[in-house]
């Protein structure tokens, strides 16, 4: 991903002119001169929106395959006018957003939850029965998909931190993140990965089944060119931004990702490394996006949100033209530059 401490500065100097960060002493016991000092909480918020940027980018402008669900698939189609229910037999384009909140709403309810249609087809699956979505709340009224399992895994991010770092895993971030997946896969598949220890009998014979049975349905081609592999990393990007951490979702399925085989996380790895210029995004930065990462639904004095409903949301600020946003299954909430766009 991007990193750029001059316009990590730009923004953290706009935020601070219109009074979403304040200025204080650098020294906890007062006396020095007074800066802008953003918490690291402050600028990871920062940095999440420039990830925001930069996958949103991607999707704009990558050539995606068609995702086709099938006959018979519960699908809950967004558009701009909220969201309607229908029977699958459709066609989702990665690049429209309103095809990514149903994308991301159909991977969670029909293929990760262990109630949704693959678990039906996989009734025996342990892979369905360990995972579990839960909602995860962005910015002041969006949610997004947070998927966890049920059951500790094995540490095996824990041991490829290890590995990279001995004990200083705060040195842990890479820049580009598809390509860190794939040196964790390599580590793991290799002999030079250390055994799994501390684990009892039982955990060990459930890690196995889970592995077994995600192994048993990561190469499925259910929903057009992409396998369901391929399903999952492009999910992973919009809903975790590929972070891997530890016993998450992602670092258990990156622990099987394929270098070798044309794949998605090959081509977001071939975009992140010819996309390096921070250039490439700044003429998408608006600040009203930004600002929406430090505002307080309940406490805003300057943005008015109102929700209308089917999942839709509209958000003004002081008394400008309002703009309308989907506020569920929206990992990249960009709302003002959307308005432009689309």
């Amino acid at each position: 991903m991007l990193r750029s401490e001059e316009l990590i500065d730009e923004l953290v100097a706009t935020l601070h002119f219109h009074h979403y960060l304040q200025m204080e002493s650098a020294n906890i016991f007062g006396g020095d001169p007074l800066i802008v000092v953003a918490n690291n909480h402050k600028i990871e918020n920062i940095e999440n929106y420039i990830d925001d940027l930069y996958i949103d980018l991607f999707f704009r402008t990558h050539r995606f395959k068609l995702i086709r669900i099938p006959k018979d698939w519960k699908v809950q189609r967004y558009t701009k006018e909220g969201r309607k229910i229908c029977n699958g037999d459709i066609e989702l384009n990665l690049n429209n957003p309103f095809d990514r909140y149903t994308f991301v709403d159909f991977v969670s309810n029909s293929i990760l939850n262990r109630w949704g249609h693959l678990s039906e087809m996989f009734p025996q699956n342990r892979f369905f029965v360990d995972v579990m979505v839960l909602p995860k709340v962005i910015g002041p009224i969006w949610t997004s998909p947070d998927v966890k399992f049920r059951m500790p895994d094995g540490g095996e991010f824990e041991q490829y931190l290890n590995y990279l770092y001995g004990m200083k895993h705060s040195k842990y971030n890479p820049l580009f993140r598809a390509q860190d997946i794939i040196e964790y896969s390599q580590l793991y598949q290799s002999e030079e990965f250390p055994c799994y220890e501390g684990l009892g009998n039982n955990s060990l014979y459930l890690l196995h089944k889970r592995q077994c049975g995600y192994k048993e349905i990561k190469n499925l081609d259910l929903f057009g060119e992409y396998t369901l592999e391929d399903i999952l990393m492009i999910y992973c990007l919009l809903v975790c931004k590929l972070k891997m951490k530890g016993e998450s979702f992602l670092s258990f399925i990156g622990l099987f990702a394929n270098e070798k085989r044309i794949s998605f996380l090959n081509e977001f790895r071939e975009f992140e490394f010819q996309t390096t210029n921070i250039d490439s995004i700044k003429p998408f930065v608006r600040d009203r996006d930004l600002f929406l990462r430090f505002t307080s639904a309940k406490n805003s004095k300057a943005v008015k949100f109102t929700f209308l409903g089917n999942a839709k949301a509209e958000i003004q600020f002081f008394n400008d033209d309002p703009v309308q946003t989907i506020c569920r299954n929206n990992s990249l909430p960009l709302p003002f530059l959307y308005s432009e766009l689309y």
